[in-house]
């Protein structure tokens, strides 16, 4: 009877440091969402240091049409920063949220952030702070 009670204590045990692991693993990509139901496709996910974020040509012009108005928020980058997919963005560079008319039909870019440089569109990511898609004109 008392080995019996030990093991299942210890089986309880084991259970519960399985179930806890389980609810800290981060989400994959595709996979379940916290809630343990699939994610919706087309759905923003965190992107990994070098995948970009997937918009069509289209929702790159509207971004590009509609951040490129406000010339008040052109940015001169650091001298040692190289604007790349993947690359880290300095604390020092001034990120700003994305125009509504911007996002009007580019939801999955809703999440970024955006610095105008050399003429061009780089949105980041401003939990990571990796640039996630560079638009040019």
């Amino acid at each position: 009877m008392r080995n019996s009670l030990r093991l299942g204590a210890m089986a309880l045990a084991l259970l519960g440091t399985v179930g806890v692991a389980a609810a800290q693993a981060p989400p994959t990509p595709g996979g379940p969402t916290p809630g343990g139901a699939p994610a919706a496709p087309g759905t923003n996910q965190s992107t990994s240091p070098n995948q970009k974020v997937q918009l069509s040509a289209t929702q790159k012009t509207a971004i590009y049409n509609a951040v490129s108005k406000d010339k008040s928020k052109s940015t001169s980058p650091p001298a040692n920063f190289q604007a790349s997919i993947g690359a880290k963005v300095p604390p020092s560079m001034e990120l700003h949220a994305l125009p509504p008319e911007a996002l009007a039909n580019a939801q999955a870019a809703s999440s970024y952030r955006y610095a105008m440089v050399n003429n061009q569109v780089v949105l980041v990511d401003p939990l990571t702070m990796q640039v996630v898609d560079i638009i040019r004109q």
